[in-house]
């Protein structure tokens, strides 16, 4: 059950044929707040659709129009997003805040995506967080938003971890980044530890290996984007 009683006027004409599924937080308390947000013609932002604390659902956006949820931002060699996307906001007052998702947002939000990914043809690897997509401005949907739980039902890319908090060498390090740059990971430009290549990694450690935000990458990290890789393109 979608509603349409709420709707934004923050949208205009895709460009590009939908590929991606980007999955947000709205950043508020409540729905009151995100509607707000997303229907503010100051602000303009927006959403296709849009999940309360109790599940429900509301489509904000139609879907055939290009909705103003992921700003700058890309995935491999594919820009403007926005033409590309549907943009799912989840209302959550963030990552700092603590407070996890409800299980009846994650319900919901599962049962939409079955549904999105089946109309539109979309590539498990195309089922992305804002922050893997603009990883220096966003931390979207946080690292307490369940993956593994969609991976459970079809949707995203997820390999358990084989824990190994080994340091890596430079050759490692050399081959964790040319890997995240192979998973789709933008703006990898060199190899060594500059603040873009650590916010970069953040934003994979946020989506793949939540333990190690904000520390450095290990063993642990290295193996994992392998294996990602491995069931990306077998």
């Amino acid at each position: 059950n979608i509603s349409h009683k709420f709707k934004s006027k923050n949208f205009d004409n895709r460009k590009k044929k939908i590929s991606f599924i980007i999955l947000h937080y709205t950043e508020t308390k409540n729905l009151n707040d995100a509607i707000n947000l997303l229907t503010s013609k100051k602000r303009k932002v927006s959403c296709h659709y849009l999940i309360d604390l109790d599940g429900s659902i509301y489509n904000l956006v139609d879907v055939n129009y290009r909705a103003w949820h992921a700003g700058e931002s890309k995935w491999k060699r594919s820009e403007d997003i926005n033409s590309r996307s549907i943009g799912v906001e989840i209302v959550n007052p963030g990552e700092s805040s603590l407070i996890k998702y409800k299980k009846k947002q994650i319900l919901s939000l599962i049962k939409l995506l079955i549904k999105l990914k089946e109309k539109f043809n979309i590539d498990n690897n195309n089922i992305l967080g804002h922050s893997d997509i603009a990883p220096f401005r966003k931390i979207d949907p946080g690292k307490h938003f369940p993956w593994k739980t969609l991976y459970e039902n079809s949707l995203g890319i997820w390999v358990d971890e084989k824990i190994n908090d080994f340091p890596l060498n430079k050759t490692q390090f050399n081959t964790l980044l040319k890997n995240l740059k192979k998973i789709g990971y933008p703006h990898i430009k060199d190899n060594k530890l500059t603040q873009n290549n650590k916010k970069i990694i953040n934003s994979f450690h946020r989506h793949h290996l939540n333990r190690l935000v904000d520390k450095l990458p290990t063993k642990a990290s290295l193996i994992k984007s392998n294996d990602l890789l491995k069931k990306i393109f077998d």
